[in-house]
């Protein structure tokens, strides 16, 4: 990521959109296609996902590696809502498990929820979101409040730059996942604290929402990701990641990329 940051010049671009939400820029060099959003300065460049030109399906940063966690438990039918796009790296590997692997057997429903058209349409141009995919253009806060399906894995990455969006600090977001979630749900989120009272206050409220909470904190990365569920999450620990066939195969460094999982039952 340190050499991506690097090669974010203007040499480099290969697509560029005014959004409504900012700036939206994509570069290229001969390994790896990246996304930016809102860039100021060069010490400011936040990196918000990168495809292998070559194997588009790896998904190559240890966080995002870890929103496939609930593959260590095999679950028959998956049905998938994503709230947040990016360059589609979670839409290309679930895709390619299901098609090309046996760690995936069915999924029945995916869903992907995404504000910004322009992140959307440079998704499908740059970054090989498949054609038939479910997205749906809209605040994740809003689609949650009138959602009336069930799922059992929700992902939740989405950020503003570094930071990641207030409306998960409302109780009533978590509510609403809640009643869009199945019994045996696992909800996984991509987070990045500024402090630790604000992680603090934040854990205080999930923990009144969910009976389990995992929490994976990284080596080289501030970001952290928390599981959560109704049912026990033991199971999500290093010994089994480094065991896992799904992350031999997929992610097989993830495991030394892991600092600490804490465990909340």
């Amino acid at each position: 990521m340190r050499q991506l940051k690097k090669d974010t010049i203007k040499s480099n671009l290969i697509e560029s959109q005014q959004s409504a939400y900012g700036p939206v820029c994509v570069y290229q060099n001969k390994e790896y296609r990246w996304l930016t959003l809102a860039q100021k300065t060069n010490e400011d460049i936040t990196i918000q996902g990168v495809m292998n030109l070559i194997h588009p399906e790896q998904v190559i940063v240890p966080v995002n590696q870890c929103m496939m966690l609930f593959l260590l438990k095999p679950v028959d039918t998956l049905n998938i809502l994503n709230l947040g796009l990016g360059t589609a790296g979670f839409e290309r590997i679930m895709y390619h498990l299901q098609s090309s692997t046996p760690y995936i057997n069915t999924i029945n429903t995916f869903s992907t929820v995404e504000i910004n058209p322009s992140i959307a349409l440079i998704a499908a141009q740059h970054f090989k979101l498949p054609i038939k995919h479910s997205n749906y253009l809209q605040c994740a806060e809003q689609y949650i409040t009138q959602c009336s399906d069930h799922f059992n894995v929700i992902t939740i990455d989405i950020f503003s730059g570094e930071y990641h969006q207030p409306f998960l600090t409302s109780d009533s977001f978590w509510q609403n996942i809640n009643r869009c979630s199945e019994k045996n749900t696992q909800v996984i989120i991509n987070l990045n604290p500024q402090t630790g009272q604000e992680l603090q206050m934040l854990l205080v409220l999930l923990r009144r929402h969910f009976k389990c909470l995992a929490i994976i904190e990284f080596n080289e990365y501030k970001n952290i990701v928390i599981i959560l569920s109704q049912q026990t999450l033991m199971h999500i620990n290093i010994d089994e990641i480094q065991n896992s066939p799904v992350f031999i195969n997929f992610a097989p460094t993830l495991y030394k990329s892991i600092n600490s999982i804490y465990h909340i039952e």
